[in-house]
């Protein structure tokens, strides 16, 4: 089993994603004790974020006036990397919390690039995939507004995995509900 795990908060020991993610590979490891685990940090080691000409090189509609340098062809090196790390995946665990109403702009960094790239290969390769969505943040302005921050912060995010062709997707707020998704995601 090949177990992608990705955090993006950047408040280190003291987020909830990260600790909640934690659990979860934890518990992946010990139920499979094969697993190989690659670990992206993306609050510790941002990527750039995608620039017109990066989008024309990954989704291929490159312009011929716009210089090819040395920067650009690794920015899309390192992009086609990404998406290869997340098609072998059996299983991801993914911290995306709220922050600032939205997610991490770390996070929105590496989802630019993934959701470009798949949407030229229009791979069927991810369909096997199990995608553990770690979502946490938003404890201001009342239940009612922070029951419907979230619910919108995963809807969207439910959304781009779902145009991704990812068919298991088991969202998870906090630590009390990780051992449903992990049964959930051993059943499917």
């Amino acid at each position: 089993m090949n177990i992608l795990h990705i955090d993006s908060c950047a408040l280190g020991d003291h987020s909830t994603s990260r600790q909640i993610t934690s659990a979860a590979i934890a518990a992946l490891t010990t139920n499979y004790d094969q697993a190989t685990v690659l670990y992206r940090d993306l609050a510790a080691s941002p990527l750039s974020h995608a620039s017109g000409p990066l989008l024309q090189v990954i989704s291929q509609r490159w312009d011929a006036d716009i210089p090819m340098n040395a920067e650009l062809r690794a920015e899309a090196l390192q992009s086609a990397s990404l998406l290869k790390e997340f098609q072998d995946a059996n299983v991801v665990v993914l911290g995306a919390p709220m922050h600032n109403f939205s997610i991490p702009s770390t996070l929105k960094a590496w989802m630019d690039r993934l959701l470009e790239l798949q949407t030229v290969t229009a791979s069927e390769g991810s369909a096997h995939l199990h995608l553990l969505l770690i979502t946490s943040g938003c404890d201001v302005m009342g239940r009612d507004c922070q029951e419907k921050l979230m619910h919108n912060h995963e809807s969207q995010l439910k959304a781009a995995f779902e145009s991704m062709g990812i068919r298991h997707l088991h969202v998870v707020r906090k630590l009390a509900d990780l051992q449903q998704a992990l049964e959930l995601q051993r059943a499917a």
